[in-house]
């Protein structure tokens, strides 16, 4: 009984024993691990259609398996749901150029994978392309922000139609037309409105993809590597181009400011503050609070700043209509949660008092000194070295104990 089995954008076929027809599909998962090296330490499951699992102690007639059969490998590390915890590593990147290993990518390329579900390699660069673009705040011009495959027009072409958050009310709109020749990717950036190019990139899919069998021997979740050199290339040559474009488009302008920054370095900056600070800093203008509005951006706020079981335990609550929680509302929850739990403790504490009541002074204490004394009743004055008739018009602003004696050759005027 032969069989194709198709791991990420690999396939390949294995021959399997059908003579005894007590096999079950754990036998089956045992036969691709000796053929999939990489797979040996790792937990998978078996699929026909790629999102049902096929039960292990089923026998092969059982499971409905014939010969000629695809087979999909799930690897619980690549197929993780978005809406799911994956909350093991707090370093988890948030941006492409952050990614420094094989193994931990951000959120974001999880999703895409899962939407898009490429075939080829090409479909890879594509899916980085399109997160490069999301990154940088646009959107794709369609309902769905993850699925590629209405952009595709052929195996070797994707039109893809963007649109940016601070030009929605101009409805203006930019178009990335990505072409493979070979091993050849040409980008070309086209703003709509007035049917200009703006930017071109083109560079070798080699040098950022590993082959099929360089990705297995690495045991790589995605066949991807240089992505550090590959976002920047792209941002300077396509995506900061084209947004300075929409803006000039727009009326609007990019100066050298907070404003001016490029969308990733706001989100990182938006990491290293404080929860306060960074409400503060959302509500100064439009443009920011789009950026640090990013749902991907307080999901990382939600692991760096509460545990484990706080995040689990509201894992259920505030979906929005396309199955995808709501990160910036479950922050809200669980920051409520917290600051409960602290006014609980504070409230409770043996160093804790409602009110503060001041004891009476012991017999004999000296009475306060008045701050007011009443002038009628107040005692002479007494001896001063310096009397005030020597000392000249004190200008506003200064403390008479401050001011010395001047000689008489300095004019009032001059202290004002």
């Amino acid at each position: 009984m032969k069989f194709r089995i198709k791991f990420h954008n690999q396939t390949s076929s294995i021959t399997f024993d059908d003579t005894n027809e007590n096999l079950s599909v754990n036998d089956l998962k045992n036969t691709i691990k000796k053929n999939f090296p990489s797979l040996r330490k790792s937990n998978f499951h078996l699929s026909l259609n790629g999102k049902d699992l096929l039960i292990e102690n089923q026998t092969m007639s059982q499971s409905d398996l014939v010969n000629g059969d695809t087979i999909y490998i799930l690897n619980e590390i690549n197929n993780d749901n978005i809406s799911s915890l994956s909350i093991s590593s707090i370093d988890q990147p948030l941006t492409l150029d952050e990614v420094r290993d094989l193994q931990t990518y951000p959120k974001l390329i999880y999703h895409l994978v899962e939407c898009s579900q490429p075939e080829t390699d090409f479909d890879y660069i594509v899916i980085v392309i399109h997160a490069l673009m999301l990154e940088s705040g646009f959107q794709m011009d369609a309902e769905n922000n993850y699925d590629l495959k209405i952009a595709r027009k052929s195996s070797t072409f994707y039109v893809i139609r963007y649109r940016h958050k601070l030009c929605e009310k101009e409805c203006i709109r930019c178009s990335l037309a990505i072409m493979k020749t070979d091993s050849l990717v040409t980008i070309d950036g086209v703003v709509n409105s007035i049917s200009q190019a703006c930017g071109k990139l083109s560079f070798n899919i080699g040098n950022y993809l590993y082959t099929q069998k360089e990705a297995m021997a690495l045991n790589a979740v995605f066949p991807y590597h240089n992505l550090r050199d590959l976002s920047r290339l792209f941002k300077d040559n396509l995506a900061n181009r084209l947004l300075c474009k929409l803006l000039e488009e727009s009326g609007q302008r990019s100066s050298a400011t907070l404003i001016g920054l490029p969308n990733e370095i706001k989100l990182r900056l938006g990491k290293y503050l404080s929860i306060k600070s960074l409400l503060a800093l959302q509500s100064t203008c439009r443009d920011i609070h789009n950026t640090l509005n990013d749902n991907l951006f307080w999901h990382d706020l939600c692991i760096r700043d509460f545990d484990k079981t706080a995040i689990t335990s509201v894992s259920n609550i505030a979906e929005n209509s396309s199955n995808e929680k709501n990160w910036h509302k479950l922050y809200q929850i669980m920051y409520a949660q917290k600051q409960a739990i602290l006014r609980h403790q504070t409230k409770y504490s043996p160093f804790f008092h409602t009110t503060f009541v001041p004891l009476a002074p012991p017999p004999g204490h000296p009475t306060h000194r008045v701050l007011f004394p009443d002038p009628t009743n107040a005692a002479p004055a007494a001896f001063h070295p310096f009397p005030p008739a020597i000392y000249r018009p004190i200008p506003p602003g200064v403390f008479p104990a401050t001011m010395i004696p001047l000689p008489p050759c300095f004019h009032p005027v001059w202290l004002g």
